[in-house]
């Protein structure tokens, strides 16, 4: 199936979407907002929608290099995190369910650790942490998209994410930007594989 990149036009549209959806969103309005401190171990729910690239990690990264494709993703996820003692760090885990429509329709499951870092003092006072992510994904249907990139694919890979975590005004809220990454491993598994989106989203604590 021959695929084409987004077209100009459309990669202002998605643009200016993404850019209007975060506007509407409450920050934080004093200077002195600091970033949440969660104190105990806390569940979360989010949800995130994202575009699909057919660049390498490095790639999709890099704002002058990226290659959006008519490939999106819409998601939810649930999540657990604990804090390890006094550190600034924590662990966890997620949960994700996702939905992939557009040159082709199909849905992931992906289950990811999680290590969170929250600086003590941040460089922007709405700035909350960093994270990274390392687990599983499968696919219900091997990707063209994989294939494509690659000459060939899998259902089952290995997933990871970077993430960029924010505050907003309501508490135990966040709003998140991450790259969403499927990959072999460096050849662990074959045949080879794999894709990464851009993804924004909201969680919220319970």
């Amino acid at each position: 199936m021959e695929r084409h990149s987004i077209a100009p036009v459309r990669k202002v549209m998605l643009f200016l979407a993404v850019v209007v959806s975060l506007a509407l969103v409450p920050l934080p309005r004093s200077p002195a907002a600091q970033p949440l401190q969660h104190v105990n171990a806390t569940w979360s729910f989010g949800s995130f929608a994202g575009v699909m690239t057919d660049d390498r990690a490095s790639e999709a990264l890099n704002p002058t290099r990226v290659r959006f494709v008519d490939q999106y993703l819409f998601g939810v996820m649930l999540g657990y995190d604990q804090p390890l003692g006094q550190s600034r760090l924590s662990l966890g885990f997620e949960l994700q369910a996702v939905l992939h429509v557009g040159d082709q329709d199909f849905y992931e499951i992906a289950l990811p650790l999680t290590l969170r870092y929250r600086p003590q003092d941040s460089w922007w006072d709405v700035f909350d942490s960093f994270a990274f992510g390392l687990g599983g994904s499968h696919y219900s249907q091997i990707s063209d998209l994989e294939r494509e990139v690659y000459g060939e694919s899998r259902r089952n890979l290995f997933y990871w994410f970077l993430e960029a975590e924010f505050a907003t005004n309501e508490p135990g809220e966040t709003l998140f930007a991450r790259l969403h990454h499927r990959s072999n491993a460096f050849g662990t598994l074959r045949p080879n594989g794999g894709s990464n989106a851009l993804v924004f989203g909201i969680r919220r604590t319970f």
